[in-house]
């Protein structure tokens, strides 16, 4: 059996939380079927998903890091092979000029750094206190550990030119070696090395040639019905005795917070070929497939964990191989869950609109499917019920070529 897209469906009934804020600290919300839905963004469940897969002891793999020092780390590293300091702060802030930024935010060419700074009557800093910010890049970079010896080679090749060794002393070789450093640097950022790119991908709004598009598309999630934000008004007690009287008669602090709660659809689809290809490796492609669909039924997102411990399980995990399109159910949920016991109202309006979508496409396109569920499940529409672990492996066996 052999599906090209695996999709994965998930309800999940999460109570008083804050699981992914706005700017002024509310959860987010929308709107859709004409009422307002929590939210979760897709980014931040990108995110979880990923802290959920790289925690879990069965996992080994390189699912990369997102910063924007990556061009400090390529220093330490320049450092640690053996170069001089100068050579190396000059050689990490000249690769990554394209989406480097200063302090300042300037777009100063690396090599005329000490030039620019003596022009505007100061001198130019002998010690690295500010290297970090002077060597940001603008937005968040993300690399596999692999990519870091390959910066690293890609560095060596140009040594001459940070040692001193070499020269560009016109206008012309300035910007003939910066468009060939810049295609070297495409040639390691377009390169696929490890689990975390071939998954998520890579977007850089500076260097759009730089972006690789991921395996996995992931979905907003939010609530099956209405829902709004709920404020919390709280307070905390000094609690040194005999100083309570000092700080207040009654609390020592008060303060408010919004949280939200309800039954949400999750979503996200996985193309079996493309993370094939990515990988260069089947077998390690269905591995990945297995992390993948764990992490991303178990995961949740972390914002105010410490004071909501929000950790429910899944009341649903449907999981359908298709060889033609991925298809989202969220438009099952377009007319909102009312009533009472949602997430159960939620499951069996899944299960409902599954029948419906296999009635619109017929079942040419659907190559496997079934579920996991701690809520109860009827009908035929969601395939056969088992245990998560069991789904899994199904899932995998879907995705093996």
């Amino acid at each position: 059996m052999s599906g090209r897209i695996l999709d994965i469906h998930v309800t999940q009934a999460i109570p008083y939380a804050n699981l992914n804020r706005d700017d002024h600290g509310e959860p987010k919300q929308m709107i859709f079927g004409g009422v307002n839905r929590g939210r979760v963004a897709s980014q931040c469940e990108k995110r979880s998903t990923r802290t959920t897969l790289r925690s879990h002891p069965d996992y080994v793999g390189d699912l990369g890091t997102r910063t924007k020092f990556a061009a400090v780390q390529l220093r330490d590293d320049l450092i640690g092979a053996g170069w001089d300091p100068e050579a190396a702060t000059r050689g990490a802030a000249d690769l990554f000029h394209p989406l480097r930024v200063s302090k300042n935010d300037a777009d100063t060419d690396s090599q005329d750094e000490e030039a620019s700074a003596k022009k505007k009557g100061r001198a130019a800093k002998k010690d690295d206190s500010d290297a970090p910010l002077n060597l940001a890049t603008k937005a968040l970079v993300y690399l596999n550990i692999s990519d870091r010896q390959r910066l690293v080679e890609l560095a060596e090749t140009h040594r001459g030119l940070y040692d001193g060794t070499i020269v560009e002393t016109t206008d012309n070789q300035r910007q003939e070696g910066r468009k060939k450093r810049t295609a070297d640097l495409l040639k390691v950022l377009n390169a696929v090395t490890g689990d975390g790119l071939a998954l998520f991908g890579r977007m850089i709004s500076q260097l759009p040639e730089g972006t690789l598009d991921g395996a996995v598309q992931v979905a907003h999630s939010f609530t099956t019905h209405e829902a709004i934000s709920q404020p919390d008004y709280f307070t905390a007690v000094e609690e040194l005795p005999g100083l309570a009287s000092k700080v207040s008669a009654g609390a020592a602090h008060l303060d408010q917070a919004s949280y939200l709660s309800g039954t949400f659809y999750r979503y996200a689809t996985l193309d079996l070929d493309e993370l094939t290809t990515h990988l260069g490796d089947a077998d390690r492609a269905v591995e990945l497939i297995g992390h993948f669909v764990r992490a991303f039924a178990l995961s949740v997102p972390s914002g105010k964990k410490r004071s909501t411990a929000p950790h429910t399980p899944p009341g649903l995990v449907y999981l359908a191989a298709r060889s033609d399109r991925p298809v989202s159910f969220a438009a099952a949920f377009e007319n909102p869950v009312r009533g009472t016991g949602l997430l159960q109202s939620s499951v069996t309006r899944l299960a409902d609109y599954a029948a419906l979508v296999d009635g619109f496409f017929g079942d040419a396109g659907r190559l496997w499917h079934g579920h996991a569920a701690t809520v109860a499940t009827t009908g035929d529409s969601l395939g056969q019920r088992m245990p998560l672990p069991e789904l899994i492996a199904q899932a995998q066996r879907a995705g093996a070529r």
